[in-house]
């Protein structure tokens, strides 16, 4: 597939993914989740979500939520994928960091979601009390976009065209690694760095910015595997800039706050470190770009991704000549 036919294809899926002739399912349904199995009678219709991104699938399926968490960077506080989606109704802002329970419950909510979210059982268990509450499945910060898609089809009682959402949007993702052929098989390290500090952060295999290089073709450094076998359960660690070789990489991508990057850049040390000084360092500093990148659905795959992976396959390619 040329570049050209693969940006149309990403915009067809981005404006029509819901797949609309499908079969709603059937009420009451049950949602398993990491703390139990949630009933619903009917299709929810003031619906909450508590986790980053989980508005995406919901809205992917033809479903406005009420209530979203805030999307900082963006002045409107949603992501430019979703806020074309909710188009005149604009939802409720949320601070995802932590979980007011009183604002919540003034909302009257049918159903909350937390999915890519920090819910423990204590929190579970108090917002329960307020409605219906589903939960994710892998623990807390850890949900995918396919998981987040699952569930949305579960609740609506659209599970098959969610699955067919899921199968869309790994095709697409595959598609992405025949475009950029110079990313496949190349080791990546995906960090970010915040101003102050004397380490990066350096994200594992099983978080979301990580999985989907791998799967457009891409590895982790040997780097970045040492520090998930030391830190098993973990889905990130820190590497000091004096040690930062012991990340390097065929390709290195960092995502900043705003001032970070140019706090990490004047740095000597981060200077001298192999991809930088050798050109194989993608810098994200854009916020569509940083929260696609970091918090990838089936909306933001389609709508963010070509602007960003030229950069990187460029970036790849300067490690061929070493």
């Amino acid at each position: 597939m040329t570049r050209r036919a693969l940006a149309k294809a990403a915009a067809a899926m981005l404006l029509s993914p819901t797949f609309a002739r499908a079969q709603v399912g059937s009420y009451p349904r049950f949602v398993d989740h990491a703390f139990g199995r949630t009933e619903l009678r009917s299709q929810p219709r003031r619906l909450v979500t508590i986790g980053y991104g989980d508005e995406a699938p919901f809205l992917s399926l033809g479903h406005k939520p009420i209530a979203i968490v805030y999307s900082g960077m963006f002045a409107s506080g949603m992501t430019p994928w979703c806020e074309q989606k909710f188009g005149a109704q604009r939802p409720v802002l949320l601070d995802g960091s932590m979980i007011d329970f009183e604002d919540i419950a003034r909302l009257k909510p049918d159903l909350i979601v937390g999915v890519f979210s920090q819910l423990d059982a204590v929190s579970y268990g108090r917002l329960s009390r307020i409605a219906p509450t589903v939960a994710y499945r892998s623990g807390p910060w850890r949900a995918g976009w396919r998981e987040q898609t699952d569930i949305a089809g579960a609740i609506l009682g659209l599970d098959e065209t969610a699955r067919q959402l899921i199968a869309e949007t790994e095709r697409l993702l595959r598609s992405y690694g025949d475009a950029y052929p110079d990313l496949k098989g190349k080791s990546f390290t995906f960090g970010s760095y915040f101003a102050g500090s004397s380490r990066i952060v350096v994200y594992l295999p099983g978080e979301t910015r990580v999985d989907w290089m791998i799967e457009i073709g891409m590895r982790p450094s040997p780097g970045v595997l040492r520090l998930a076998k030391a830190g098993s359960g973990h889905v990130s660690a820190d590497a000091s800039l004096e040690d930062l070789e012991s990340v390097a990489a065929d390709l290195l991508v960092m995502w900043y706050e705003p001032g970070a990057r140019q706090a990490l850049e004047s740095q000597r040390l981060f200077q001298m470190f192999s991809p930088v000084r050798e050109g194989r360092y993608v810098a994200l500093d854009d916020p569509t770009e940083i929260w696609a990148a970091s918090w990838p659905s089936v909306l933001a795959i389609p709508y963010a991704f070509p602007g960003f992976l030229p950069r990187m396959e460029a970036a790849a390619r300067n490690s061929e000549a070493r």
